[in-house]
């Protein structure tokens, strides 16, 4: 396995830039996110809620070297905000959260990556008060659905509101249709659609058609391999 260099930059409330990064997060996983930049401004590391406590933060950037799977604010076990991603071989710009965090002691940056190859998908989603990021793997031909990347759980059995914006990166496989995750409602009719990025290509950007949302909601992806 291989490792990718990472960072992450936010705008506080406040006017001020925060700005955290990981040397080594190994293909197919996530690493924490430290307090980062050139001295004197990184004099010790740090986690995000101790080093921006008590600030607002507005937008944020999360960059990986070759290819950036998902980025994601946690508390208490909880995920409480996703962040746009890009890689260093595109442009990116920052987003702005989908609701303004406020920082407390305790909050984590995770920041994941994923080798070029892999057939992993990551659906970083937001709701009006919740976030969470989903993920699956194509091994074979099939319908794959997207599970909670803490839980395990189908999309229904985590969010409770609507899905208010999304976005989903992984391998585009030209074969299958259609490119993107399709929302299956309890009732088995198709109620949502996030279509497929690739983050080493091009940034991707949140899709903000609401998709509604029953216990038995899944959010699935069609591999042709």
């Amino acid at each position: 396995m291989t490792t990718q260099s990472t960072s992450a930059t936010f705008l506080g409330r406040s006017g001020k830039v925060y700005t955290f990064e990981n040397t080594a997060v190994t293909d197919g996983t996530s690493g924490e996110e430290m307090l980062s930049g050139p001295s004197p401004f990184a004099l010790t590391a740090q986690s995000l809620g101790d080093y921006a406590q008590g600030d607002i933060l507005v937008a944020g950037l999360f960059t990986a070297q070759t290819d950036a799977a998902f980025c994601y604010v946690s508390y208490g076990g909880d995920i409480v905000s996703t962040v746009a991603i890009c890689t260093a071989q595109v442009v990116g710009q920052m987003q702005p959260l989908a609701r303004p965090l406020r920082v407390k002691p305790g909050m984590v940056l995770q920041g994941g990556v994923k080798a070029l190859a892999d057939k992993t998908y990551y659906m970083s989603v937001e709701t009006a008060s919740q976030s969470h990021v989903f993920t699956a793997t194509s091994t074979t031909a099939a319908t794959y659905d997207l599970v909670s990347i803490t839980t395990g759980q189908q999309v229904g059995r985590v969010l409770n509101q609507p899905v208010s914006q999304a976005f989903l990166v992984g391998v585009t496989d030209t074969q299958a249709a259609p490119q993107g995750a399709i929302f299956v409602n309890g009732q088995g009719t198709l109620s949502g659609f996030i279509p497929l990025g690739a983050a080493h290509d091009q940034q991707p950007m949140y899709s903000k058609f609401p998709i509604p949302m029953d216990l038995n909601t899944r959010a699935q992806i069609v591999a042709t391999a």
